[in-house]
C-alpha cells in the first residue's frame, strides 16, 4: 500500500507540475533542480564530493564520463555504499535463476548487456521505482477507467522495476525471450494483451506470426524500446496490428524520452538535462545529467547514441527537445576511409526498393568489406544477393564509394536474448 501511495504522489507531481512553455523556462527550471540535486544527492557520492567548494557545487569542473568510467567508479558514484562485485553477483544470480525479484539492501539491481554486449548495472530505490512507474503511466501507457489493461512485456530479463506497474489498472505478464518463440506465441495467444511491449526485432516476429495466422491478438497499443525502430519495420508492425506504435527511448542510464501522437520523440527534460556533442548540424551525441535519480547518480554521461534533432516545432506543442529519429549507435555507422554512411539511410534505401529483406544484418568487417546475412530460403539466395548488391552499390556510388567487397550468408546468426542491430561496424581504422 505504501508503494502505491508513492506512485500516486509522484503521478500528481508530474501531472500538476508547472508547464514549461519556452526554452528559457526549461533551462531555468533545470538549473534550479540541478543545484538542489547537487546538495541533496551528489553530496552523498564520494566521487562527486571533491567538486563542492565554499558551499558551492562546481558543475564546470565535473568531468564528462562514459560507460567504462561509470562502471569503473561504481563504488564511489553510488550513494548507497553498494559494491560493484556484490551488485554484479546479485544481478548474475537473477539472470541464471530467471528470478528477478532479488534486491540488495532494499535496492533493485538490474543488469544490462546493451547493444554493445558490455555489461552495465543499474540501481533503483523504492522511491525511484515509484517515480518511474508514475512517469510511465503519465507518458507511455494508457490506463482505462473501470477496465484492467493486460500488458505483455517481452524482454531478455525481467525486473521488479518493470513488474511494479502491476496494479488495479494494469495486469503485467513478463515473456522471457530466452524461451522458444513457438512457446511464447502460444502463451501470448492465450493471454490476449491490450498492450504489447517489446524490442522491434521481437515485434517483427510477432507481427509476422499475426500475419500468418499463428496468433490472433488485438492490442490497442504497441510499445517499442531497447533497439532502433527503423521506419520500414514500424510501418509493417503498425499495419499488421492496425495500431500506432509508441516509441520509448530508455537505456540503462534512464528513461530518456517517449514519442508523442505526432511521432516525435520528446526528451524528458523536466527530469534530465541533455547537453549535445554535435556531429553535424542535425545529429548529436547526448550527454545526460539525470537530476531525478539518487541511488546511482548519472552526471555528464555521454551516450554513444546518435540522435537526429527535429528542427521545426512539433505539432503537439511540447517545448521539450524533439527527436526526428534515433539513428543508432556510433558503432552502427559504416565508415569508408572517413566517409560515413548512417544506418538509417541504408535501412530506408533497402525499404524503398524491396520489402523482401525484413530480416537482415550488415556488418562492416574491413575498410571496404561488408558481411551481409539475409534470412531467406536457399532457392532465393542468389537472386537476393543480386538485388542487395545493386541497392547498396547505388547508395554507395552517391557517396563516391566504390569497389566494395560483399560476403553473403543465407541466415542470421543470433545470440538469443541480445538486442538486434541490423547494421553495425566491426572495423575500426588504425
Amino acid at each position: 500500500m505504501r508503494f502505491k501511495i508513492k506512485i500516486i504522489y509522484y503521478w500528481l507531481q508530474i501531472h500538476f507540475a508547472p508547464k514549461l512553455q519556452s526554452r528559457k523556462a526549461i533551462e531555468a527550471f533545470q538549473v534550479k533542480r540541478m543545484n538542489r540535486f547537487a546538495f541533496k544527492t551528489l553530496i552523498r557520492s564520494v566521487f562527486y564530493q571533491p567538486y563542492f567548494k565554499a558551499n558551492k557545487f562546481n558543475w564546470n569542473e565535473v568531468p564528462q564520463i562514459s560507460k567504462p568510467v561509470f562502471m569503473a567508479e561504481f563504488n564511489l558514484i553510488n550513494t548507497k555504499g553498494i559494491k560493484l562485485n556484490d551488485a554484479m553477483q546479485v544481478a548474475i544470480e537473477s539472470e541464471k535463476s530467471r528470478n528477478f525479484k532479488n534486491n540488495l539492501n532494499g535496492i533493485t539491481v538490474g543488469l544490462s548487456t546493451g547493444t554493445s554486449g558490455k555489461r552495465g548495472l543499474f540501481l533503483v530505490s523504492e522511491n525511484e521505482k515509484a517515480h518511474w512507474v508514475a512517469l510511465v503511466i503519465s507518458r507511455v501507457i494508457r490506463p482505462k477507467l473501470f477496465k484492467k489493461q493486460k500488458i505483455a512485456f517481452f524482454l531478455r530479463a525481467n525486473s521488479n522495476l518493470y513488474s511494479s506497474i502491476e496494479s488495479s489498472l494494469f495486469e503485467f505478464k513478463y515473456f522471457d525471450i530466452f524461451k522458444p518463440l513457438e512457446e511464447l506465441l502460444e502463451e501470448l495467444n492465450a493471454y490476449q494483451p491490450g498492450i504489447l511491449a517489446s524490442q522491434p526485432s521481437i515485434l517483427m516476429d510477432l507481427a509476422l506470426a499475426q500475419k500468418n495466422g499463428v496468433i490472433h491478438i488485438s492490442p490497442i497499443q504497441i510499445i517499442s524500446f531497447a533497439e532502433v525502430l527503423h521506419d520500414n519495420d514500424k510501418e509493417i508492425i503498425s499495419s499488421i496490428f492496425n495500431t500506432e506504435i509508441t516509441e520509448v527511448y530508455q537505456c540503462t542510464e534512464g528513461f530518456l524520452g517517449v514519442s508523442c501522437k505526432y511521432g516525435s520523440i520528446h526528451l524528458n527534460e523536466d527530469f534530465i538535462r541533455f547537453d549535445k556533442e554535435w556531429i553535424d548540424e542535425n545529429k548529436f551525441y547526448p550527454i545526460i545529467t539525470d537530476f531525478s535519480r539518487s541511488s546511482q547518480p548519472v552526471v555528464k554521461y555521454k551516450l554513444n547514441d546518435v540522435l537526429e534533432i527535429k528542427k521545426e516545432a512539433c505539432g503537439c506543442g511540447s517545448k521539450f527537445i524533439a527527436i526526428e529519429k534515433i539513428i543508432g549507435r556510433d558503432d552502427d555507422i559504416l565508415n569508408f576511409n572517413g566517409i560515413k554512411v548512417y544506418p538509417d539511410l541504408i535501412a530506408r534505401k533497402i525499404a524503398m526498393h524491396t520489402d523482401s529483406f525484413q530480416q537482415y544484418e550488415i556488418e562492416q568487417t574491413g575498410a571496404k568489406e561488408l558481411c551481409i546475412n539475409i534470412a531467406c530460403d536457399s532457392t532465393d539466395f542468389e537472386s537476393n544477393k543480386t538485388i542487395f548488391t545493386s541497392i547498396l552499390n547505388e547508395l554507395f556510388k552517391g557517396f563516391g564509394i566504390t569497389e566494395i567487397h560483399y560476403q553473403f550468408e543465407s541466415k542470421i546468426a543470433t545470440n538469443k536474448g541480445n538486442k538486434t542491430r541490423k547494421i553495425k561496424c566491426l572495423y575500426h581504422e588504425n
